[in-house]
């Protein structure tokens, strides 16, 4: 038996969010009472008035999501209540440290929520779905995935891309992006005072060196700035270390002057999380757990002298939304404000299944059509950041509720006021905002990645307006346009217009420590290979090789690819897989030359990809802004961009329609 269980608060009775208010309200907490400055913060409401590219990856290494154990996919195929499979385990990495260890086939490595994934992993499988039997075993109750509950580097964000154009106007989403990149310098009364306060040994102060490891903190300022906009008297403390007698004296010190304490992270079960248990030892806890997802990990206590606490959840999403949907609905009831959010009324884009029992929040695009407003999900991790800035509003999926079936109409709480004219979604390329920008396009266009395949299918359904694609067809070897020839409700709905090209190539670490020559080298026991997620155009290129390299060796592409050290380990962008070979997780990987570039990496070119827009026909006849682009790419300023960008290149016909 773990001998901290005893430690361990356990969510015995999850509350909804309304439960949670009438809690406070019988306590007496939620009544009017009576009532300082930072740098990042002060930016609230100011122009900005220089482009952002970001400086980092966010993720900046690839994390856990969940608290569990790191295996490969292969050591649990097949494991489940009845055939439970007993791995060996190599040991354990915590929150904000750089682990030394590599695992191969049968170990496993206990990894906490946000916690760096070591070498050799390719799946976590959650601490529920397992059985520690002492220090060296633990039996594996469920199959994982590849990628299952791992947040990969640069799946959220790309390091050189621009993020924030000059002229925005910035919000709390746009100064919690900025400090998750380790941007300091940027600028901005008074009811209830707010002290604020960032947990966890994994953060770091934005303007500091970012260590293996480790995350710049982003929620103290998403927090802060959030409450700011209420005109009240908030404070940020800072980050306080996992440490709950430093963190008890913070917050001790705080009750004596402030009316309410607000922190993120810590608030969930595990070991290191200790933001409950100060709670318990300034106050008494009434609400410990919520019925929602994200955002369950949330603490609610009253003080020894009266004054609220509340714990919102660490990573970004959660926060967020339960701040936007619980936090500030208190403060304003404490400061005599009937105010309430506002909700619209819109239909959801695509089906969603979930859990009954649970209220979701769900990012969305919003775009009208056909005179109806249509919510448009789109995939994410709580703990990305640039959904912040990207999300129109927050879905709100009831919690009586299992499936929510297309077309239905739902809550969304809106986020942004930014008019926007176009919506593009579909393959991600770190070129595309530099071009929209360039051209005065950016702020007019909502730009989400969502993939190719799943920019397709909103493109048949009439969601979006332009979807940029790069899906490489075997048969043909040529990109995009085989797909779209096949298509009937493709071809009826929309036109392809040609972009530009992009160089492929296979990236290595600097000095080439491994004598790495050939594709063929990703065979060699003594190397380990990052793949691109499955429904990638770079995965399918990847595979049409490997078939090519499993014919000339006289073998099944199934046994190919089983003798393939990573095969299984897959991250879904470019950037993911040079970050892979940079930190030593992976020694080999296709990627875009830009990103090889940007990481310092060596490689051997292998082709260029096709990187075009699949571009709505009612879109086309009806928004100026998307004539308006399909302009800006035929114009040579654009085509110099391109061509004057490393691993790129216009094509000669680029802007112009390729298939109709």
């Amino acid at each position: 038996m773990d001998p901290n269980a005893v430690d361990r608060r356990i969510f015995h009775r999850l509350v909804s969010l309304e439960e949670a208010i009438h809690i406070l309200e019988s306590e007496g907490i939620l009544k009017p009472i009576d009532i300082d400055e930072v740098d990042l913060l002060e930016s609230y409401g100011r122009i900005l008035a220089e482009d952002i590219y970001a400086p980092i990856d966010y993720p900046p290494f690839d994390r856990s999501e969940v608290d569990g154990y790191g295996v490969m996919v292969k050591s649990v195929e097949g494991a489940d209540e009845l055939n439970p499979i007993e791995l060996t385990v190599k040991g354990s990495v915590k929150v904000g440290e750089s682990p030394s260890i590599a695992i191969d086939l049968g170990e496993a490595v206990e990894i906490a929520t946000g916690a760096m994934i070591p070498r050799g992993v390719e799946g976590v499988v959650m601490e529920e779905y397992t059985e520690r039997i002492d220090n060296r075993k633990v039996v594996v109750y469920r199959s994982v995935y590849a990628g299952e509950n791992i947040a990969y580097a640069g799946s959220d964000i790309a390091i050189g891309e621009l993020v924030i154009p000059r002229g925005t106007t910035l919000t709390y989403s746009e100064i919690a992006v900025l400090a998750a990149l380790g941007i300091r310098r940027v600028k901005v009364f008074k009811s209830p005072k707010v002290f604020v306060i960032s947990t966890g040994n994994e953060l770091i102060e934005p303007g500091k060196s970012l260590d293996i490891g480790k995350i710049y903190d982003s929620n103290g300022y998403l927090i802060t700035s959030l409450l700011k906009m209420l005109n009240i008297d908030v404070k940020f403390y800072g980050i306080v270390k996992d440490d709950e007698e430093e963190l008890y004296k913070v917050i001790v010190d705080a009750l004596k002057e402030y009316d309410i304490v607000v922190t993120s992270g810590g608030t969930s079960a595990g070991l290191e999380d200790v933001v409950y248990r100060v709670f318990s030892r300034v106050g008494r806890i009434v609400v410990h757990g919520l019925k929602l997802k994200p955002g369950k990990p949330t603490v609610i206590a009253v003080s020894n002298n009266g004054k609220l606490l509340i714990g919102l959840p660490g990573f970004p999403f959660s926060a967020v939304s339960n701040a936007l949907l619980l936090l500030i609905p208190i403060i304003k009831k404490i400061m005599g404000s009937s105010d309430q959010n506002i909700f619209v009324k819109a239909k959801i884009g695509n089906k969603i299944r979930k859990d009954i029992g649970r209220k979701w929040f769900v990012p969305v695009v919003l775009n009208k059509v056909a005179g109806e407003v249509y919510a448009i999900p789109f995939s994410y991790s709580s703990g990305n950041i640039s959904v912040l800035i990207k999300a129109d509003g927050i879905a709100l999926l009831p919690e009586n509720r299992d499936v929510i079936d297309e077309g239905e109409y739902i809550d969304v709480l809106p986020l942004s006021n930014r008019a926007i004219e176009g919506i593009i979604m579909g393959s991600h390329d770190i070129l595309l905002n530099e071009i929209l920008n360039r051209s005065g396009l950016l702020n007019r266009f909502r730009v989400i990645s969502i993939g190719s395949y799943n920019g397709v299918e909103l493109i048949k359904k009439g969601y979006i307006d332009i979807a940029p694609i790069h899906i490489f067809d075997e048969t043909e070897g040529l990109y995009n346009i085989p797909l779209f020839k096949k298509d009937e409700v493709l071809r009826e709905k929309a036109f392809l217009v040609r972009g530009y090209e992009r160089r492929l190539v296979l990236a290595f670490r600097p000095g080439n420590p491994k004598n790495i020559t050939s594709f063929e080298d990703i065979l060699r026991k003594d190397i380990r290979f990052v793949n691109r997620n499955r429904g990638s155009g770079t995965r399918a290129y990847i595979d049409y090789i490997l078939r090519k390299l499993a014919e000339k060796l006289g073998v099944s592409f199934s046994d190919l690819v089983r003798r393939i050290n990573g095969y299984r380990y897959e991250v879904s962008t470019h950037s993911g897989v040079a970050a892979a070979i940079a930190q030593g997780r992976a020694d080999i990987g296709v990627c875009i030359e830009y990103a090889a570039i940007i990481y310092n990496l060596n490689y051997i070119p292998l082709s260029w990809e096709s990187y075009d827009f699949i571009v709505s026909k009612d879109s086309y006849k009806s928004k100026g802004v998307v004539k308006a682009f399909l302009n800006v790419l035929r114009s040579s300023s654009i085509k110099d961009i391109i061509n004057s960008t490393k691993g790129y290149r216009a094509s000669e016909d680029i802007g112009e329609i390729i298939c109709c």
